[in-house]
């Protein structure tokens, strides 16, 4: 008797716990949807930063220093950018690498005379959804003079 108390009080509990948060629709049943709200979509949490437009040094461009100021443009939806330089077109060969970088122009120092260098960047924004955090890179590369 004890068992079939203790169930009734929990299912009255229970109907009056729903009924509050709830509400009734038009044909008088339970709309769940009070208990369960949809979820709400942030469309801008998919969508990838734009592709950068590289500034300089221009593509081919033969440079005389050991250094070289990396411009681009800022791209839309980019909180951050990507920036990669290395010897090799497959950039194996990294000779600099900056995640999360906040500017749009980057000095890189150290580059060896007579080589090609090739750079890209790609916009970054970590707080999308996973698989949308970063933009397709732009690419270009350069070369230094022989000394």
């Amino acid at each position: 008797m004890k068992i079939l108390v203790s169930v009734l009080v929990f299912v009255t509990a229970l109907t009056l716990g729903v009924n509050s948060v709830a509400e009734m629709n038009k044909e008088g049943a339970i709309d769940m949807d009070g208990l369960f709200p949809p979820p709400k979509n942030d469309v801008s949490l998919g969508q990838r930063p734009d592709k950068p437009e590289l500034v300089a040094p221009t593509f081919f461009q033969k440079i005389g220093d050991s250094k070289v100021t990396l411009e681009w443009k800022a791209v839309a939806n980019a909180t951050a950018y990507h920036v990669q330089v290395a010897t090799d077109p497959n950039f194996k060969w990294l000779v600099t690498e900056k995640q999360d970088f906040n500017g749009t122009s980057l000095e890189v120092s150290g580059l060896e005379g007579g080589k090609h260098y090739f750079w890209r960047v790609s916009g970054q924004k970590p707080d999308n959804k996973p698989g949308h955090t970063q933009g397709v890179f732009a690419s270009s590369m350069f070369a230094t003079a022989t000394k």
